[in-house]
């Protein structure tokens, strides 16, 4: 590397690290400078492609991607086989069967609508979308302590925030890890910010989700990961499961309220963004139980969108790893399982 390359990185590693928000500007040549020009025109190209698609031919594009994948990757589908008969140990084999094909098409549609998404104005954004329980979310908004949403990977989740910061006027800021590849880490950031929504890297977070808050903002949290480290028992689905206690946190220290998004696909191709009625949030004095229980609130509200619609979930992480870790052939835990 040149020595104008060496300063030039310099520079822009100390302006990242001088702001405690990772921000990324729209889609432009310089985020994307290193990429050959082929690749630009051929994204470009792809996503006009897309965007011009009808909402039968965008689902029936989705649905092909999906089978593809459901026929192609063997490792997923029978983590999403194993985590559906787990949760559902009464649903026969056929209805696993058809709910992981189900499953894998959520996921080929919402790759594809996301693509579209890039195309899409704001307007059209609010003419996909219907909001349901929009005043618990408005009050939340003028009580002004600034709002700790919690969602799941449901349905497709990545719209839901876009059309949230365009309907409410008010950046949303979304707590994340990086993609793999590089390249796809990029683009869905593109989509993900185009609005004015801001990223926060989930590495070393809370400290940026703190100061988001008190600023009256509004922080976004995916309550239904995994997570052995720096977690709280829960119970998922009736049986035990990690969850990361943030939000419970944030609540305990900001006193700000916790509101639950869950957007979700209608049969004509719109979606359906449902905001229920704030988290009960216990403020006992005894830290560690308020974390615990809220924690399993949150996990209680994120299960009953899950069970209403659980052929829309992504049920391809190892959910119950930290207790069942036998639930997921091949799978080598790092330290000694825990005791359920």
């Amino acid at each position: 590397m040149r020595r104008g390359g060496i300063a030039l990185y310099r520079l822009r590693m100390k302006e990242r690290s001088a702001d405690p928000i990772m921000t990324v500007e729209p889609w432009t040549d310089s985020i994307r400078s290193d990429e050959p020009e082929q690749d630009r025109r051929t994204h470009g190209l792809l996503s006009r492609f897309v965007g011009s698609l009808s909402a039968t031919g965008l689902a029936r594009c989705g649905n092909l991607l999906g089978e593809l994948a459901y026929r192609s990757d063997r490792r997923h589908r029978i983590i999403v086989q194993h985590n559906l008969k787990f949760a559902f140990p009464a649903w026969e084999e056929h209805r696993i069967a058809e709910v992981s094909r189900r499953v894998f098409h959520n996921i080929g549609r919402t790759l594809t609508e996301m693509v579209q998404c890039t195309q899409m104005s704001r307007s059209a954004i609010y003419a996909r979308c219907q909001l349901k329980g929009e005043e618990h979310f408005q009050r939340a908004l003028e009580a002004g302590r600034g709002i700790i949403l919690v969602s799941a990977h449901l349905g497709n989740w990545e719209i839901g925030l876009q059309y949230l910061a365009c309907h409410f006027g008010k950046r949303v800021h979304l707590v994340v890890r990086p993609l793999v590849p590089r390249r796809l880490d990029r683009w869905v950031n593109h989509a993900r910010t185009r609005f004015g929504n801001h990223l926060i890297s989930k590495k070393q977070a809370f400290p940026k989700m703190l100061k988001a808050i008190r600023g009256n903002g509004i922080v976004a949290l995916m309550a239904d990961l995994s997570s052995r480290k720096q977690s709280v028992p829960v119970d998922y689905f009736g049986r035990r499961a990690r969850t990361s206690p943030a939000a419970a946190m944030l609540a305990a220290r900001c006193r700000a309220p916790i509101i639950a998004a869950f957007t979700t696909r209608n049969p004509d191709g719109s979606f359906s963004i449902n905001i229920p009625p704030p988290v009960a949030v216990q403020r006992s004095g005894n830290l560690k139980d308020d974390l615990k229980r809220n924690t399993q609130r949150i996990t209680d509200i994120v299960e009953k969108a899950v069970r209403e619609y659980p052929e829309q979930y992504l049920w391809m992480q190892k959910r119950w790893k930290e207790y069942y870790p036998h639930l997921y052939p091949g799978y080598r835990p790092r330290f000694t399982p825990l005791e359920d």
